[in-house]
Order: structure tokens, then C-alpha cells, then sequence
């Protein structure tokens, strides 16, 4: 290498960090470091004065304060910059650069302040001191403010608060669905306990009275027609529960005998008189234009006419046609009979319809009937549930009715 003097080698330093500044920034420090270093291994010069060597000296460090001012002002010089984070790294590198700076600067004062015994050695030590006061004060000054939150536009905290809201919604809904979850079961619960109490207590009422109208028609079979219309007056509502029990066992038949004896009697002359003893609805009277006597123990419909059937209001001799469809009921089945045959004109019809297992044996039947006045035109005893039978006024009943011991066995329902 060449020996270079002092000038030559100040001017080569210049035109390389000129260079350097050209290209890129580097940072201050290094280069401060990089040219302290270059002052350690630079070539030893002999000199021939020692004011000449600390004039120099001096010379030497204004010049570095003066560099070193320059770019630690550059670098701390606040820039735009996305993050602030790598500001705050930037300027604590900076002041811990500025740190070590200070010290290696303390050394070479030592140093000078060993060299060098004159004046100029204490001038520039008072320049380095006031140099350093200085670089401080501008790193403090141009200390990077803190970051602060950008502030938002009108749009932008609109759209926050909406979704604040839309959030305090859904955690308030989800915290309200599990007590919705828990109420909203109670109340078909209750629904079905009150269905189920609902349909116990009809059954219940269905049961009853289907078992008292099972105990009215046993009273009905088993005793006279007189007692039956006392326990009727009794009791009002008997006749009532009696008569939707036999509308609901009517409804279970194939067919209802009452059917046939209205056609039989459409058939007939309109001046023809009926009389329809144990009318029950008087579907006969609502069904044909015949004029219609209607006797039952109560009364079902403003039609009826309550009376005994053994002791009917009407004349001798006053009706073309008596029907008992399923009213043969009593113990005195004979006085209801003596007194059909009072109320129809010679010549008169009757016609009786019964259950089929009320007849242990048909031709004693057909005999009392003969007995009492009346001749067999026709029956029918084929059909599986009910017998009919015609028969035709022939002679007055007579007076001693007992000793033919007419009698049907009970149409009695099982009990459950």
C-alpha cells in the first residue's frame, strides 16, 4: 500500500461516503464506527511539532461532530412509514448507537487529554461537550411519538355499532332460547293432561250411562207398565239417558223394524188412523201423512202423548192400524194387547215387531194372540234379529185375560 499524507487521505474518505450516500442511506452509526476504525489503522505519519499533531487532532474531531450531526439528524428525521413499530425499533437502535457513540467519544478524549498538553486540547474538548449537549437535545425532540388509534370516518363507526348490536342481539337471544326451550313443553304438556282428564271423564260419563240405561230397560222388562211410568216421573232424566241408549244401539242394527211398518202404512189410505204405542221419537208420526195417535210412558218429542198402554185415551172402535215395534215390554203384556184390540175397528191390523230372541217358541205365541181376538195373516221369523208378525181383528178380547199366561222372555244386556 501506499503511504498517503494527511490531505490525500481526508479527501479519499470524502469521495467514499459520497459514494455511499449516492446509492443507498446507510445507517450513521456504522459509518461512524467504520471511520473511527479507519483512524486506528490509518498509517502512522511522523510529525515535528506536537501543536501541528493537536491542531490536527482537533481539526479531526469538529469534523466527525459535523458529520455525526448531520446524519443522526437525517436518520432521526421523522419519515412516512406504514409501521410504527419499526420507528420505535429504528430510534432505540439509534439512541443505543448514540450511546456507544458517547463512549467511544469519551475515550478518545482521554486519549487527547493524554497526548496533547496545550490549549487547543481544551478548546476541543469544550466543542465535543457542547456537540454532545446538542445531539441529545435534537434525539429528545425528535422522538417518535407514541401510536396513537387512527381515528375513524362517520361510515366506519356506523358499520361498528351496527355490528356491536347485531352481537348483543344474538347473545341475548341465545340466552333467552334455553328458558324459551324449557317453557314452550309445559304447554302441550298441559294440553295433553287436560285432553287426557278430558277423554277419562267422558268415558267415565259414557260408562254410566250406558250402565244406567242397561238398569232402566232391566226395570223396564221386569216390571208392570204402571211402575215403569212411576219411576219415569220420578226421575225426568231416566227417559232421557234410556232413549239415547236405545238411539245408540238402534245405530249397531242391520236394519230397524220401524222402516218396514212405515212403508207398509205409506201404502195404506191417508184417511187410515194409526195408533203407536210405545212411540219412543214418534218416527212414525214424522214419516207418514196418516194421522198418528203417539203413546209412550214419556215424552220424547212434543208429538207423544204419555199415558199407560194398558189404558190408552182413545174410543172403541177408533183406529185401522195399532203397531208395537219393540214396546211388547212388561209383565202385562196381555192388557197391552186386550187394549189394542179395544182401540181397532173389525177388521183392523196389527202389527207387532220384536227382537228374535225374545221367542222361546212361536206358535205358543200365534195362539194367545188367537185367544185375545186376533187372526195370523203373516210373519216373518227368518230374519236373524227381529220377528214381525201381522194379524187381523176378528173378535172382541175377553174379559178373563190371565189365564192364557201370555209372556215373552226379557231383552236383557249383558253386564259388564
Amino acid at each position: 500500500m501506499q503511504n498517503l499524507n494527511r490531505q490525500q487521505w481526508k479527501n479519499k474518505m470524502k469521495n467514499k461516503r459520497k459514494c455511499k450516500n449516492k446509492y443507498r442511506q446507510n445507517n450513521p452509526d456504522e459509518e461512524v464506527n467504520k471511520a473511527e476504525s479507519a483512524e486506528k489503522h490509518r498509517p502512522k505519519e511522523e510529525v515535528t511539532t506536537d501543536s501541528y499533531s493537536n491542531n490536527k487532532n482537533s481539526e479531526k474531531t469538529q469534523m466527525q461532530t459535523k458529520t455525526q450531526k448531520e446524519k443522526t439528524g437525517k436518520a432521526c428525521k421523522p419519515q412516512k412509514r406504514k409501521n410504527t413499530e419499526e420507528e420505535t425499533d429504528i430510534c432505540g437502535t439509534s439512541q443505543a448507537q448514540t450511546l456507544g457513540e458517547e463512549k467511544q467519544l469519551t475515550e478518545k478524549e482521554k486519549k487527547t487529554k493524554s497526548s496533547s498538553n496545550g490549549e487547543g486540547t481544551s478548546d476541543s474538548v469544550i466543542n465535543i461537550t457542547k456537540q454532545k449537549a446538542e445531539i441529545r437535545n435534537e434525539q429528545q425532540d425528535q422522538t417518535p411519538p407514541k401510536k396513537l388509534k387512527p381515528e375513524l370516518s362517520k361510515e366506519e363507526s356506523a358499520k361498528r355499532e351496527q355490528l356491536r348490536k347485531l352481537l348483543n342481539r344474538q347473545e341475548t337471544h341465545r340466552r333467552e332460547s334455553p328458558v324459551e326451550q324449557k317453557e314452550e313443553p309445559t304447554l302441550p304438556e298441559e294440553e295433553v293432561k287436560q285432553d287426557r282428564s278430558a277423554s277419562l271423564r267422558s268415558r267415565m260419563e259414557q260408562r254410566l250411562e250406558s250402565a244406567r240405561f242397561r238398569y232402566i230397560n232391566e226395570v223396564l222388562y221386569s216390571t208392570s207398565s204402571g211402575d215403569a211410568k212411576c219411576m219415569f216421573r220420578q226421575d225426568p232424566q231416566a227417559f232421557s239417558i234410556y232413549h239415547r241408549g236405545y238411539t245408540a244401539q238402534v245405530e249397531r242394527w242391520p236394519a230397524n223394524p220401524v222402516d218396514a211398518i212405515i212403508s207398509y202404512i205409506k201404502q195404506k189410505p191417508a184417511s187410515h188412523v194409526v195408533a203407536d204405542f210405545g212411540c219412543g221419537d214418534c218416527k212414525i208420526a214424522r214419516s207418514v201423512k196418516n194421522k198418528v195417535h203417539s203413546f209412550d210412558l214419556a215424552a220424547a218429542c212434543d208429538l207423544v202423548t204419555v199415558c199407560d198402554m194398558a189404558n190408552v185415551p182413545l174410543k172403541d172402535k177408533s183406529v185401522d192400524i195399532v203397531v208395537f215395534c219393540l214396546s211388547l215390554m212388561g209383565t202385562n203384556l196381555a192388557d197391552f194387547l186386550a187394549e189394542a184390540n179395544r182401540v181397532l175397528k173389525m177388521g183392523g191390523v196389527l202389527k207387532i215387531a220384536e227382537v228374535a230372541s225374545r221367542f222361546d217358541n212361536v206358535r205358543s205365541f200365534v195362539t194367545a194372540l188367537a185367544n185375545l181376538g186376533f187372526k195370523m195373516v203373516s210373519k216373518d221369523t227368518e230374519n236373524s234379529h227381529f220377528y214381525s208378525f201381522d194379524c187381523v181383528k176378528t173378535s172382541d178380547a175377553p174379559e178373563n185375560i190371565k189365564k192364557f199366561g201370555l209372556q215373552l222372555n226379557p231383552c236383557l244386556y249383558k253386564k259388564r
